[in-house]
């Protein structure tokens, strides 16, 4: 196997609407030769450092919100706590109210 057959069969492997590499991809197809393959080299190295850098800024930010809903789950969890805590507190005291242990105290 070439190495513009190994380099094809890797790109086949992704959908790809880039024209210059479209273009490159069917160049090498029909023209095995050297020069082919490293234009492909060439443009498939373009294509995807560009994705690459697209794809961890866009991993870097959905790990950036994932930390801020992370942090805010947890002050949330925190203040549902203190919230049960005087919800109980309330009852107790209205409970206490209710059966009149208010009321026999001196």
């Amino acid at each position: 196997m070439s190495e513009a057959d190994t380099l094809l069969a890797l790109l086949d492997g992704f959908h790809i609407t880039d024209r210059a590499l479209v273009r490159t991809r069917e160049r090498a197809r029909s023209n095995a030769d050297g020069q082919a393959a490293s234009a492909l080299r060439k443009e498939m190295r373009r294509y995807f450092g560009g994705v690459e850098r697209e794809s961890a800024s866009h991993l870097s930010s959905l790990d950036a919100k994932l930390e801020e809903l992370y942090q805010r789950q947890y002050n949330l969890q925190a203040e549902r706590g203190v919230a049960e805590r005087r919800l109980l507190g309330a009852r107790k005291v209205l409970a206490a109210l209710e059966g009149g242990v208010m009321e026999k105290a001196p």
